[in-house]
């Protein structure tokens, strides 16, 4: 879906063309055509104008459910792969008479095909350490086809799940795509329950730590210093939403560590200090040197928000950094010295988020990674808006911008106002910006039924006057 938006929104025709985009018609929104009030003609007259439309048949109670074994079998060969099937009534005023629910229309159903299963071996289990110390068990099985790719791995997610499958080494499983994409273990035929648990980090080797949330079971790895939390620290730090250095991979953090160039957030801006070193590892040169030098330094300058996501604390992603950062008006200092009382009263923030910015913050290690970072980048200071009219509003935005040259860009400007916004419409949604306010879309239903006010571009613009 991505790269079909993507394709054609290209503004050379010629790029789309050789992507070799193919377009099939579901339905016509609305026409100015005389045409019978039926969903076959309206399919068979965008035809006759040379569109290529939906595979379909028509169906009555006596050959229905022929036809969907039909499709069933024939889905396995066609070009296009499909999840499922739509069942609809073709007459369409009598199909608009039966009405909606809050979130499907009445005249159709729609079913996915079962998931496409296979059998194959387990041979492994991977731990995988992640960034926060959580270890991840990955199942690494004999390669098979699905959904036409080939796999041979599956997240196992968590111990009870593996418990639950009573997993063992050399156990015949059977797998699949959930929603033709992530590769799952759908059940475990032999359940031999062999499979010891690591008890030693597989990268520090640090004794492994068995944490039970609520009856989930996962293993975790404590050691502060353990080199892949050190790895995806970095990661975390130098991405898109955190300090968004550019042009750093995860390969490149790896060897800059490994070599001993970077041991805390700070070193990174004195990479300059190994410059003869850098230039001479396998892969790097005098470019490669400047292009991150450059990155680095054009990002010194930092919001506060992006300060505090960078950071790694547990459970504190963009959003909550932004509202952490708004509630405190970019004052890091008072972030600090915050206690955790007070943090539980911010909105979205509750005890254990609020434990755990306490916790992290108030770490000797932590305090002394933030002074010294502190040496190197400043916080923004951002000219408070006096004009805060969006106050107490949720926006919700849909749609192609006019206006703006991205999503972010309005996003950022109704906060500047004092407004918030979501990514779905719900009660608590005071105004939905789409620019065609008769679209069908999910959010514009959505909005109607909940009596939220939609709204163009050109009228948020004239509310924050």
């Amino acid at each position: 879906r991505n790269l079909c938006s993507g394709s054609v929104r290209q503004l050379d025709p010629n790029v789309t063309k050789n992507r070799y985009v193919r377009f099939f018609a579901f339905s016509m929104i609305e026409n100015d055509y005389e045409l019978e009030d039926t969903y076959e003609k309206q399919l068979d007259f965008l035809s006759s104008q040379g569109f290529d439309v939906v595979y379909h048949k028509k169906v009555d109670k006596n050959n229905i459910s022929d036809t969907i074994k039909f499709f069933e079998k024939d889905i396995l060969e066609n070009d296009n792969p499909s999840d499922g099937l739509v069942l609809m009534f073709n007459d369409i005023a009598y199909g608009k008479s039966l009405g909606r629910t809050a979130k499907f229309p009445r005249n159709a159903i729609a079913f996915k095909w079962k998931d496409e299963t296979a059998e194959t071996t387990l041979r492994e289990v991977v731990w995988s350490p992640s960034r926060t110390g959580l270890i991840n068990p990955v199942a690494v099985f004999d390669a098979v086809e699905l959904e036409g790719t080939t796999v041979k791995r599956a997240s196992l997610h968590n111990l009870s799940i593996m418990e639950e499958l009573q997993i063992g080494i050399g156990d015949k499983i059977k797998v699949y795509k959930a929603n033709m994409i992530i590769p799952q273990i759908a059940e475990n035929i032999t359940k031999s329950n062999n499979l010891k648990i690591i008890k030693e980090c597989p990268i520090c080797k640090s004794k492994l730590h068995i944490h039970n949330d609520n009856g989930v079971k996962t293993l975790h790895c404590e050691n502060l210093s353990c080199p892949v939390k050190h790895i995806k620290s970095f990661e975390n730090f130098v991405s898109k939403n955190c300090m968004d250095i550019d042009g750093i991979s995860i390969a490149t953090i790896e060897k800059f560590i490994v070599n001993g160039y970077i041991k805390e957030f700070a070193d990174l801006y004195k990479l300059d200090r190994y410059k003869n070193e850098i230039i001479n590892l396998e892969g790097f040169g005098e470019k490669s040197y400047d292009n991150i030098i450059n990155s680095i330094n054009k990002e010194r300058e930092v919001d506060c928000y992006r300060f505090i996501n960078s950071l790694g604390i547990n459970g504190i992603g963009t959003a909550n950094a932004k509202v952490l950062s708004k509630y405190y008006n970019d004052d890091l200092s008072s972030i600090m010295n915050a206690k955790i009382d007070e943090l539980c009263e911010i909105d979205s923030i509750g005890p254990i988020l609020a434990e755990n910015i306490y916790n992290y913050l108030n770490d000797k290690n932590n305090k002394k990674i933030i002074e010294d970072l502190l040496k190197e980048v400043k916080i923004k200071t951002h000219k408070k808006n006096s004009n805060l009219k969006l106050e107490g509003l949720t926006f919700v935005i849909t749609g192609n911008l006019l206006e703006y040259n991205n999503r972010d860009e309005l996003v950022k400007e109704i906060e500047e106002f004092g407004g918030k916004v979501s990514g779905s419409v719900s009660s608590k949604t005071n105004y939905l910006i789409n620019n065609d306010i008769n679209s069908q879309s999910s959010k514009n239903k959505t909005a109607k039924k909940l009596n939220v006010n939609i709204i163009t571009e050109k009228m948020y613009k004239e509310m924050i006057k």
